[in-house]
């Protein structure tokens, strides 16, 4: 399995703040993408990025 971490501090917006790595980033916000799964494409990691942004947007903060 190749999993690749993303991961950002707190308040961070720019692409020059996202740590990318093949292990753990240590960041406060971390996204792990296994490239083995099925379907594993830049549009469809986008896509449940999007599906994830509007859970979090939607849900009550801070999450019980």
């Amino acid at each position: 399995m190749a999993n690749r971490y993303y991961g950002v501090n707190m308040g961070g917006g720019m692409p020059t703040e996202v740590a990318e790595a093949g292990a753990s980033t240590s960041k406060h916000v971390e996204l792990v993408v296994n490239l083995s799964a099925s379907g594993a494409d830049r549009v469809q990691v986008l896509k449940a990025l999007e599906a994830i942004s509007n859970y979090i947007t939607a849900d009550t903060w801070p999450p019980a």
